[in-house]
């Protein structure tokens, strides 16, 4: 000890730096060199081969000479190569090799990161960070231990191998979160929806042992357990199953059932009718689905995978996923049954009846079960009873959902059949109606009936639908379905356009709003040039597409051609369509004088055949080109859109001639041509845009005793050019004024508003298109797809066909079951805006930076699956759960094209957006600033996704425990922040922060609109108080749920105390310095005597949470009082 003494006396400072590891920079201490040769020292047993204390003193005084020389901060491995190297030249090499045994030592025990120390909290249950991490995993089980330590190993794995450095930095530090390190390793996807419809129908394996098709269903429900259970053990995510998938299999039980009863009774001689064979049927039918329901919610709550947990499943309910009639009963009674079962919940070891965290159910709210007169509102009631009481089900609106998420489910109608679209089919050019278009397209593609069985859907590849903000952009399919509430809109540029009130338009400053909500506030943006590119230009004399105009808009061409004039004035016209015939045709005109009473006198312009073929080939080449033999029925042909600027004027100049004049009573000229003909009138005016004239259309009803016949006058202002092709003189004498006048009769605008709505009944097909973009142009409108394909599969469009194999493959459908996700890496938005100091230019440059660093760690999860072979995980890759791949086939060709997708996470959009803009995103500074964010991320991933064929998209991350890394991270380097950093939690995803106040009703319309951007998944919620004793308020926040948003969960409270037998809300207290959990009748705090569920990220937990979680429940303000509550269902109701 004097020795040490001694030797440590002579030690100096100095004021030079080491730079650690980690980055810190702290001053040079040269008593570690001394203590590290030291003990290298020491193990040397040959006092002659250990170095002096002189020379151990020398050596670091050499060291600490050459470090101020050169003036630098020195790293740790430099000072440590320098001590290797003075070793090595005192001769003593026993010495020098002990010391680099023990740097090697430190530097392992360094490189691992503690990994022993965390293996061992593992085992002996004291490690705080696995208790806490998944709030329903029990760390003191053996499985769970088990499944924590593999983790551990993962992880180091992944971040010291898998993940290059500034990931693994960027990891640490919390700028970004490589989810699910702990299974990284392993050649395992995310999460994923069974296709149980699949297994259940064509037989599958399960541990080797075939499984055919179920013979009742109590068997469906085993089978399905099981195969549930296999795939918990193979991933590592959620995994969703459909009820729709068991359903048909209660008609299998009750024929079954039936037989037996009818043979057993004829065999013993027992008199019975139909009547009392099915009332036997029906009560013993009842049992077997109870007990089959049973089966699936116990097998699930009991049954523990690989990882020590119950399986992450979530149940969906969805009654419109069935046929009408009996299978679509028997769904409602599944669904009932097992609702009833949830709300009476499970036995714990006491003998109390508590909420259990799984099975998830997920109902959807659909047309028939959403009002108290609907067939299935019965579910729907005892839906909101199980939430009361069990916190389950999650609402998925089946109305919202269809303007989301495209064909998943049967589709709503969008626009009347009478619309125009322009759109690009085998490199031809396009503009008529959406009728029109639909028997068009009918000779290419076939028609498929959607779920529902009554409407229609067809799958379009290859055909482009015009955008007038994107050009040209592809068309995933047409849905034609039945509609009787209509709207018919007319807005301030004239145009009318007859939709659903549900359809969606997008406004000026980027809102969508449904046709029904719409107000003169709202801005819609118009088509005011009608410039889509045709892909060539067609030459066609004048003078014949002069013909063609006034063929179309007064003429009959059937059994002859006739053309009809007035009978005066009008001497021009007539001796150019004389003119046109004999020259071009080589026929003769004969002209008649006609009668019409009241109306007048007119002629007949009658073409004589002088050669019958001629004659016979223009009344063909009219037929054909036209379509139609009433006017109300014609169109224009859609090849005079692709020809020269001349010869289209010509044409609107024959139209003008036929059918139209020169308005000039404002002392300007305006061109007017009406019409009965909605479709003609909107080709009107979109061929005068393309030359350049903006166009009005105004309508009004074409008599008083005929509401329902409507006339369309097309305005727009003339060009010199196309006045000089009108050859009606009375119709083009203007003197200099108008015509000045003329070149600013009509103002363009970029924008229209609405001034009236009409509700019309009245029973026809409704069309929609659903775009890559999201967006189409409508009769000159700019509309907003009524669902856009956000998460499509691409492959079926492509015709790639059915690369999963699976038995229940479709060819006209979109594929979701069986179908998967990669993984998800998370951006901490709050990271982003803290590192830019608010500057927002510095705030988008670092934003895109750490994307690319997001899109870097995930197209290492994906590159760490290819080659994945399917023997890995054959319920998954080989036996139908998702798709039925050969032995030793790779997985591949499933990991792109759609078939899977990969998700960008965001966290902490509500503190980014108050430390950028000084407000929550609930405010309009806010809002604007987290939508433009929001989008970014959106954009990112579809840059992504075009250029690398994998289906990339924006993720609402539901964080547990990261909520809490993320936060201490930011403290750790930014400090503390008054409502950005300043609490141990971040906000999920795009929410409401806990802590403002603010009402259901206007959180989740305010939530919807960012739920829309998150299209890899999102869920919203709204905190409430018990409310089993007022339903009807609950039933009005699901009805709202219903009309504004596409998926939510309602938060109650569902605890217990095993002590006292306290059955209410369990609170948060602080105790001794951390947040732990009190009974408030007994003041309990032994969490192992409690039952406490709470929602966190949409799962229900029940194992407790960390410091940072715990701290955001206690936050949650409650969304709704019993007294607002009510006062919102009155508002609802009215």
């Amino acid at each position: 000890m004097n020795r040490n003494k001694a030797l440590y006396d002579d030690y100096r400072t100095s004021d030079i730096y080491i730079m650690k590891r980690s980055g810190e920079r702290v001053p040079f201490d040269k008593t570690k060199i001394i203590v590290a040769i030291s003990k290298a020292n020491a193990e040397v047993g040959i006092k002659s081969q250990q170095v002096s204390d002189d020379t151990i003193k020398m050596i670091a005084n050499h060291i600490e000479q050459a470090a101020i020389d050169t003036n630098r901060d020195y790293s740790v491995e430099e000072i440590q190569d320098m001590v290797e190297d003075e070793l090595m030249d005192t001769g003593k090499h026993m010495v020098a090799r002990r010391y680099i045994t023990y740097r090697y030592r430190h530097n392992q025990k360094r490189d691992n990161n503690g990994l022993d120390k965390r293996i061992l909290a593992i085992l002996q249950n004291k490690s705080d960070d696995a208790k806490e991490e998944n709030s329903n995993k029990n760390t003191t089980i053996i499985s769970v231990q088990r499944d924590y330590m593999a983790g551990e190993w993962s992880r180091y794995y992944t971040e010291e191998y898998l993940l290059p450095k500034e990931i693994t930095e960027a990891h640490k530090l919390g700028i970004i979160h490589f989810h699910d390190s702990d299974y990284a390793a392993m050649s395992l996807h995310n999460c994923c929806l069974i296709n149980l419809d699949d297994m259940l129908q064509n037989g599958t394996q399960i541990s080797g042992t075939a499984i055919d098709r179920p013979k009742s269903f109590l068997t469906t429900c085993t089978v399905a357990s099981q195969v549930i259970a296999q795939v918990a053990s193979m991933q590592y995510g959620g995994q969703t199953i459909s009820l729709a998938h068991i359903a048909p299999f209660v008609d299998v039980s009750r024929r079954k059932i039936r037989k037996r009863y009818r043979d057993e009774w004829t065999a013993i001689g027992i008199p019975f009718t139909e009547e009392k064979l099915e009332a036997f049927v029906a009560k013993e039918l009842l049992k077997e689905v109870e007990a089959g329901c049973q089966t699936i919610q116990y097998q699930l709550i009991t049954l523990q995978t690989t990882n020590g947990q119950a399986p992450f499943v979530s149940i969906f309910m969805y009654l419109n996923e069935v046929p009408e009639g009996q299978t679509r009963d028997d769904l409602a009674l599944i669904i009932e049954t097992m609702l009833k079962q949830r709300i009476k919940g499970i036995k714990d070891k006491t003998g109390h009846y508590i909420t259990p965290a799984f099975p998830k159910l997920l109902y959807v709210l659909q047309e028939d079960n959403i009002t108290e007169d609907g067939k299935y509102w019965y579910l729907t009631h005892l839906a909101a009873q199980c939430t009361a009481k069990r916190m389950v089900p999650d609402y998925i609106s089946e109305k919202i959902m269809l303007e989301l998420k495209g064909d998943v489910y049967p589709c709503m109608g969008c626009v009347d059949g009478k619309e125009v679209i322009t759109y690009k089919y085998n490199n031809n050019v396009y503009t008529e109606s959406f009728e029109r278009m639909w028997d068009r397209l009918s000779k290419y593609f076939e028609i498929g009936k959607q779920p529902n069985l009554t409407d229609f859907v067809m799958r379009t590849p290859g055909v482009k639908i015009y955008d007038q903000k994107e050009g040209f952009v592809d068309n995933y399919g047409i849905i034609k379905n039945h509609n009787s509430e209509w709207l018919r809109i007319t807005f301030s540029n004239g145009r009318t356009i007859m939709c659903t009130p549900d359809h969606p338009f997008e406004t000026k400053d980027g809102r969508v709003v449904f046709a029904n909500d719409l107000t003169k506030d709202d801005l819609i943006e118009i088509d005011k040039t009608s410039s889509f590119e045709t892909p060539s230009t067609y030459t066609m004399k004048e003078n014949r597409a002069w013909l063609y105009g006034f063929a179309l808009c007064d003429s009959t061409y059937y059994d002859n051609f006739t053309a009809s004039i007035a009978a005066t004035n009008e001497t021009e016209i007539e001796n150019n369509f004389s003119n046109i015939m004999n020259d071009e045709y080589g026929l003769s005109v004969n002209s008649i004088p006609r009668v019409r009473g009241k109306k007048g006198n007119y002629k007949d312009l009658r073409v004589v055949s002088n050669n019958d073929d001629e004659y016979i080939k223009l009344r063909i080449e009219l037929i054909k080109s036209f379509e139609g033999k009433a006017k109300a029925n014609r169109h224009i042909p859609n090849e005079v859109f692709s020809w020269t600027t001349d010869a289209k004027l010509a044409f609107i100049a024959g139209m003008i001639d036929a059918d139209g004049y020169l308005n000039t009573t404002a002392k300007k000229a305006i061109a007017q041509i009406g019409s009965t003909n909605k479709e003609l009138a909107i080709q009107q005016a979109l061929l005068a845009q393309t030359c350049g004239m903006f166009a009005k259309i105004y309508h009004n009803h074409y008599r008083t005793n005929c509401k329902d016949k409507i006339r369309y006058r097309v305005e727009f202002t003339p060009t010199a050019e196309l006045i000089s092709y009108i050859k009606c003189n009375k119709k083009t004498d203007l003197n200099d004024s108008i015509l000045e006048n003329t070149n600013h009769s009509i103002v363009d605008t970029d924008t229209c508003y609405i001034t009236s709505v009409e509700h019309i009944h009245e029973d026809s097909f409704s069309y929609d298109v659903t775009t890559s973009s999201e967006h189409f142009t409508v009769s000159g409108i700019y509309s907003h797809n009524c669902r856009s394909f956000l998460t499509p599969d691409r492959f079926t469009d492509k015709g790639l066909g059915n690369i999963a194999n699976a038995g229940n493959w479709d060819e006209h459908k979109h594929k979701y079951y069986g179908r998967f996700n990669i993984g998800v890496v998370t951006i901490n938005l709050v990271d982003v805006a803290c590192s830019s100091a608010k500057d927002e230019t510095e705030f988008w440059k670092l934003l895109d930076e750490r994307l690319e660093l997001c899109h870097k760690a995930l197209r290492i999860r994906y590159e760490h699956l290819l080659g994945t072979p399917s023997d890995v995980a054959p319920i998954q890759w080989q036996d139908g759960a998702l798709a039925r791949l050969a032995p030793g086939e790779t997985i591949d060709k499933l990991l792109q094209n759609g078939y899977a997708t990969i998700s960008l996470g965001y966290a902490g959009l509500a503190e980014c957006t108050e430390y950028m803009k000084g407000c929550w995103h609930t405010h309009k500074d806010g809002h604007d600033f987290a939508i433009a964010v929001m989008k970014r991320l959106n954009e990112k991933c579809e840059e992504w996704k075009n250029a690398e064929n994998i289906d990339y998209s924006v993720y609402g991350t539901p964080l547990e425990s990261t909520t809490y890394k993320f936060a201490k991270c930011l403290q750790r380097r930014f400090g503390v922040i008054p409502n950005v950093t300043d609490h141990n939690y971040i906000t999920n995803s795009y929410h409401v922060n806990v802590r403002e106040d603010i009402d259901a009703f206007t959180k989740l319309t305010m939530e919807s609109e960012f739920q829309k951007l998150s299209p890899g998944g999102a869920i919203s919620y709204v905190e409430v108080p018990n409310m089993q004793d007022n339903l009807e308020a609950l039933e009005a926040i699901i009805k709202h749920i219903y009309n504004t948003i596409m998926y939510a969960e309602i938060n109650t409270k569902s605890d217990l105390c095993m002590k006292c037998g306290y059955d209410g809300e369990i609170q948060i207290v602080n105790i001794d310095g951390k947040l732990g959990w009190e009974c408030p009748k007994c003041h309990n705090h032994d969490q192992s005597t409690m039952h406490v569920a709470r929602r966190t990220c949409g799962y229900i937990g029940t194992q407790y949470w960390n410091q940072g979680r715990t701290q955001e429940i206690k936050d949650r303000v409650m969304h709704v009082s019993v007294e607002k509550t009510n006062d919102d269902t009155s508002d609802t109701e009215k």
